[in-house]
């Protein structure tokens, strides 16, 4: 595996040089609306039939005084046709700045994992943003609110609680063309203080051009108090062709 990440890193900084050595001298005007879709897929057959499909779309509207956000993922895997991955998440946050570094949010997000146990958990959330570094090769926020969550289990068990909402969001433009990513989410729970859980995703892309990239990602989801028969810690690596737009 590890292996692996080498040879795919060495192709996205071997991609990225010619970018990088094309200098720009007027910067666009930066669109009101920004988005990228990622798409991702192996398939193997004769010993072993697998197939494997990733999916990732998001768009934003930075806040002027009103922005929005909104995603939605899908990953699902089979082997020797048996299901063995399949979860959605889909989420949406409305933002309204207070100024250059501040900002206040509401948002709803939903997600469905039924090898985890989640028939479906919704999160309701509210709070407000930080923006420590703002560009132009480094970007750091912090966001906190307070959090309604719904969780539907596929024992047919259903609970409520109220908890919180702590997070970071990282970017690093290293070169021209050529970026890592870092977003951490901690949800404490105030009825129960054993069931929180944390939420951290890092990305390294490298774009092809200005449309295109290549991208690698490290998910992290961890259940502290999870569903009964399921483990605490799930991982996902990927890597996927992204277009921009």
């Amino acid at each position: 595996m590890k292996h692996r990440l080498w040879i795919w890193t060495a192709i996205m900084v071997t991609l990225s040089l010619p970018l990088a050595a094309q200098e720009s001298t007027d910067a666009p005007e930066k669109p009101p609306w920004t988005g990228s879709l990622g798409l991702s897929y192996l398939a193997t057959s004769g010993n072993t039939d697998t197939s494997s499909f990733g999916f990732d779309f998001d768009i934003k509207r930075d806040p002027a005084p009103w922005g929005l956000s909104a995603f939605l993922k899908a990953q699902q895997a089979q082997e020797d046709g048996d299901t063995t991955v399949e979860r959605y998440l889909v989420g949406a946050r409305g933002e309204r700045a207070l100024g250059e570094r501040w900002s206040i949010f509401g948002g709803v997000n939903a997600e469905k994992d039924r090898f985890k146990g989640i028939d479906l958990r919704t999160i309701l959330e509210a709070g407000g943003v930080y923006k420590a570094l703002t560009g132009p090769r480094h970007n750091l926020s912090f966001d906190a609110g307070l959090t309604r969550t719904r969780d539907e289990t596929v024992d047919d068990e259903s609970k409520s609680s109220t908890g919180a909402v702590a997070g970071l969001s990282y970017a690093w433009q290293f070169t021209e063309n050529a970026s890592f990513s870092q977003r951490f989410l901690f949800y404490p729970n105030f009825d129960e203080s054993d069931d929180w859980r944390y939420y951290s995703e890092t990305a390294l892309t490298a774009n092809i051009n200005t449309r295109w990239a290549i991208k690698l990602g490290y998910l992290i989801r961890y259940d502290n108090l999870p569903v009964a028969g399921f483990e605490k810690k799930d991982t996902t690596s990927s890597a996927s062709i992204v277009m921009s737009f």
